[in-house]
């Protein structure tokens, strides 16, 4: 089918015209936000928000600033909120920073029962992230307060000190410098001594019981001592007497006791002299005892037998048959 150049010129109007009139219905759905409801908030200033920054509950966004307009000394927040949101009678309404770039966002804190009262957030309870009035306000009568002449003095009195110490200062910030320099080329040693030091504390903190365990027994020990101080002083008191005694008895017996000390040292120095003979007569006693028992051993009696019991010469003498 071929269409002339007055049909394709009719059929680039309508769509046009259909073009515009979605843009039109689209623009018409946005104004009247659709499936959403429009509420106001007083603040005590605007803190920097701008029409259609977003509207947050629970951090989600859920609406859209509309408006910003001045009614007397308050600025009244115009704002819509998702249908499915119901904003009580207590609802809370605060302004917060987004980024550092300067945008903000409405943070809505839907609270109570009920309903808002004429869908307005009251200003006693709405909040902005400063208010300049209430600073100024605080800190004027502080300001008043100072003593602005003697603060002179005291900035005249660091002047002079400074420059009467700037020829010091120098090698002091430079001494600071140098100590940096140390510490920064130290870093690791540094992180070593602290990762020890990270140790040691963990190691303290696992002992803590045996350590207060060790500390409590100790406390018992001078608990113990303290009980017992009375009775140690009084030990240490007699044993100071019985010194006392004891050094007296040896001078009392200083003279007897030398003596009989010297004698006995004699006594040692001929035993010591005759220690062999001594020996043999041992050894010869053994001999001795033992025929001795063999004799009394089978009753109480001495079983000996001696035909020649004394010398041949004494028995000579004895009977006169000496020749």
């Amino acid at each position: 089918m071929k269409y002339s150049l007055k049909d394709r010129y009719r059929i680039g109007l309508l769509g046009i015209g259909a073009l515009a009139m979605l843009i039109g219905v689209v623009g018409a759905l946005s104004f009247l936000s659709v499936g959403a409801k429009t509420y106001t908030a007083e603040l005590r200033h605007v803190a920097g928000l701008r029409s259609g920054e977003e509207v947050q509950v629970a951090g989600v966004g859920v609406g859209e600033v509309k408006g910003i307009k001045l009614e007397g000394r308050k600025v009244k927040v115009t704002f819509t909120v998702d249908d499915d949101i119901k904003l009580g009678k207590e609802t809370r309404v605060e302004v917060k920073v987004a980024t550092l770039l300067g945008t903000h966002y409405l943070q809505v804190f839907p609270d109570g029962g009920g309903e808002l009262a004429g869908n307005n957030v009251p200003l006693d309870q709405t909040k902005v992230p400063f208010d300049l009035q209430a600073v100024l306000d605080e800190g004027t009568p502080l300001v008043q307060e100072f003593d602005i002449k003697l603060i002179e003095r005291s900035l005249a009195q660091i002047a002079s000190t400074f420059e009467a110490t700037g020829g010091e200062l120098g090698p002091a910030l430079s001494g600071v410098q140098k100590l940096s320099q140390v510490m920064a080329t130290r870093s690791d040693d540094l992180g070593e001594l602290l990762r020890a030091a990270r140790t040691v504390t963990r190691q303290l903190t696992s002992s803590g019981g045996d350590i207060l365990t060790l500390m409590k027994q100790a406390d018992l020990v001078f608990d113990t001592l303290r009980a017992r101080r009375v009775t140690i002083r009084s030990l240490l008191k007699d044993l100071n007497l019985l010194s006392t005694q004891v050094n007296g008895l040896m001078d009392d017996i200083k003279g007897d006791v030398g003596p009989l000390l010297k004698d006995l040292d004699n006594t040692l120095t001929t035993l010591k002299k005759h220690d062999r003979s001594l020996q043999k007569t041992i050894t010869s006693f053994k001999l001795a005892a033992r025929y001795f028992a063999n004799s009394t051993g089978s009753g109480p009696w001495a079983s000996l037998y001696a035909p020649g019991l004394l010398p041949d010469n004494l028995t000579c003498i004895t009977t006169g048959a000496c020749q």
